[in-house]
């Protein structure tokens, strides 16, 4: 849905291969990933020095992968029952769907704009970090899996990529392999972190609070440049959606 299906391959669905389904599902999932609040939520946890924050910081990670294990089956569950699964064509769904996350984007991406700018918060004990830092672990849990469940941003653009993997006439494998594709990237904000102290311990440490403060003096920036970019991006390919099945 990002990029519009060749016509080579609308005409032969055979010819819309795995790379080609992949290159229209991974500008929604970098979309989707982009998570200045769920980042910096993480760092906090991991960097606070607190006992067991590895453990707290998989809770939210988990929290967050099981919210979207969620969304993910109920929106595969919806999208299989549409009458465009398998075809590579444009449809009215598609051009539905599309528009509907457009115009979600385009809102949050105004109310954004016109919110005045949070105060940059690197210490544990500021604002809502301060409620995160040492939460238990299920705590945590819910937490990560609330916060992606009503995570406007990220549904707006994880949607219609699944209806991307759904619409396409690719085979199930190949479908398979590009949602765990999507499904990673969007989560890479929550679990890359975690991840990271995992594999490396303290050293990671530095690296993530540098990259964390870096996204944060600009995530008002960042969050209606993504917003506006790709709402803009999806009403367009709705548009011309509608406009071939019209």
């Amino acid at each position: 849905m990002v990029a519009p299906v060749p016509a080579a391959a609308r005409d032969n669905p055979g010819g819309c291969d795995a790379l080609s389904l992949l290159l229209q599902v991974l500008p929604l999932a970098i979309g989707a990933a982009i998570s200045p609040t769920f980042l910096a939520m993480q760092v906090v946890v991991l960097t606070s020095g607190a006992s067991g924050a590895l453990r707290r910081g998989w809770a939210l990670a988990v929290g967050s992968m099981s919210g979207l294990l969620l969304i993910s089956f109920g929106g595969l569950s919806l999208l299989s029952g549409l009458p465009d699964v398998q075809t590579g064509k444009a449809s009215y769904p598609e051009a539905a769907i599309l528009i509907i996350g457009g115009l979600a984007l385009l809102i949050i991406g105004a109310v954004t704009i016109r919110r005045p700018p949070a105060p940059i918060q690197n210490q544990p004990g500021e604002g809502i970090m301060a409620k995160v830092v040492d939460a238990r672990p299920p705590v945590l849990f819910g937490i990560g899996f609330l916060r992606l469940i009503v995570n406007a941003t990220t549904l707006a653009l994880y949607i219609p990529a699944l209806h991307v993997i759904t619409q396409s006439s690719n085979g199930n494998v190949v479908k398979a392999l590009v949602f765990v594709v999507l499904f990673a990237i969007t989560e890479i904000a929550v679990v890359g972190p975690v991840l990271a102290v995992t594999l490396l311990g303290e050293r990671a440490k530095p690296v993530l609070t540098g990259i964390h403060e870096a996204i944060q003096r600009h995530s008002k920036q960042l969050t209606v440049t993504t917003c506006l970019g790709f709402g803009l991006l999806l009403l367009a390919l709705g548009v011309q959606a509608l406009l071939q099945v019209a």
